[in-house]
């Protein structure tokens, strides 16, 4: 969500049919659109908003918006500040929120500048009845089911982090660890941490936006509904144990139409069949100035989670994606194991290579084949693994 929300404020006015740009007539602040992130979270979790600027109508790129006043108000007069903690990132603990009370956002930038959101109804979000995974012949689909027995939910969105574990094909068990070179040139030490090295945690986030509807049906369920795809060949993800954290979000009507809209203008766009880039700007105003655009839909909603791991030994009898395809071992002599070995960023040693019971050299690989954290995931076990 995060990413497709910014990502929307260039691709809304730029985007078009495959031969001309749709080039909407919005006049653009000086300082930039204000972009709106997060939800009053009407459940026992905090509220977390993020606000930002866009750079231009030419550029994708946004600058956080710092020492602003953030303040979550009822429609009783009840109001909630948040604090900020990194620039643009604000927060407020959890909020003693009335079901039978709406709620909205108000928001004072350091330029004076005033916003507001509309009133929006209390949502409670009902829990996820399962998140299960099927194996086809070319991928894993995922898929997220729930229901509302009160017919309350109706219009969801989830969004999901994924973790997965992986390794390298080798682990380095010694050190080149020169002492004495005129005694012993060639000394190897055993790698007493080689296995820090070994094993390597990634994680990501959802981009896309995914969203279900029951209003159409007899009962307020959601069966199956397909979330995520892994291609066997696509990603490291499933070649040793992959976990999805499903986040779940019941929505209003006014914020599911938004966001299909949202939906539509970032991942729709491109054919000359598609629909063209919609100018919605949310449910927030600036109160200061009523002709600028803010970008962005604050709701109160409240979020239920469920997590799956998918183990290796779990799928099919397929081949997976490594990411190292291309390594390979080298044996080195003895006599070479200091120009091979002397740059550890270079060559990591892997074992002793032995004739008979005589070692004669060693064998060794790169240090991309060796060492996980190389390959952007970090050695630090999840707590949840």
């Amino acid at each position: 969500m995060k990413l497709n929300l910014r990502t929307w404020v260039f691709l809304m006015m730029i985007l078009g049919s495959c031969k001309d740009k749709y080039m909407p007539h919005i006049s653009q602040p000086a300082s930039g659109f204000l972009v709106v992130e997060g939800y009053i979270n009407s459940g026992d979790d905090s509220t977390f908003i993020s606000l930002s600027r866009s750079s231009g109508l030419d550029s994708i790129q946004v600058f956080p918006e710092p020492s602003a006043e953030v303040e979550i108000q009822s429609e009783q007069g009840n109001s909630f500040p948040l604090t900020e903690g990194a620039a643009g990132k604000y927060a407020v603990g959890q909020l003693p929120v009335d079901p039978a009370q709406k709620y909205r956002v108000h928001i004072r930038t350091s330029n004076g500048k005033e916003y507001l959101s509309d009133l929006s109804e209390v949502k409670i979000t009902p829990p996820i009845d399962s998140v299960n995974w099927k194996a086809g012949p070319d991928l894993v689909t995922i898929y997220v089911s729930t229901h509302d027995d009160q017919k309350n939910s109706i219009y969801y969105q989830w969004s999901f982090d994924e973790t997965w574990s992986y390794n390298p094909p080798y682990l380095s068990n010694y050190i080149y660890a020169p002492q004495d070179p005129a005694a012993d040139p060639f000394y190897l030490i055993p790698r007493i941490n080689g296995h820090d090295y070994y094993t390597c945690w990634m994680s990501s986030q959802s981009t896309n936006i995914n969203l279900g509807s029951t209003a159409s049906l007899n009962a307020d369920v959601i069966s199956e509904f397909p979330l995520q795809t892994i291609s066997y060949g696509g990603s490291n993800r499933l070649v040793t144990r992959y976990s999805i954290l499903v986040k779940q979000h019941a929505l209003s009507k006014d914020a599911y139409e938004w966001k299909q809209k949202l939906k539509r203008n970032t991942e729709q766009l491109g054919s000359i069949f598609d629909a063209q880039p919609s100018e919605t700007g949310g449910n927030i105003h600036c109160i200061s100035d009523p002709s600028e655009r803010v970008i962005g839909y604050i709701g109160c909603t409240s979020q239920t989670e469920k997590r799956i791991f998918i183990n290796r030994y779990e799928l099919p009898n397929v081949y997976v994606l490594t990411g190292y395809e291309i390594c390979s071992v080298d044996s080195v002599k003895r006599e070479d194991e200091g120009t091979a070995f002397g740059d550890s960023t270079i060559e990591w040693v892997i074992d002793h290579l032995y004739k008979g019971f005589s070692i004669v050299g060693a064998t060794g690989a790169s240090r991309g084949c060796i060492d996980c954290r190389l390959k952007g995931g970090v050695n630090v076990k999840p707590s949840y693994w």
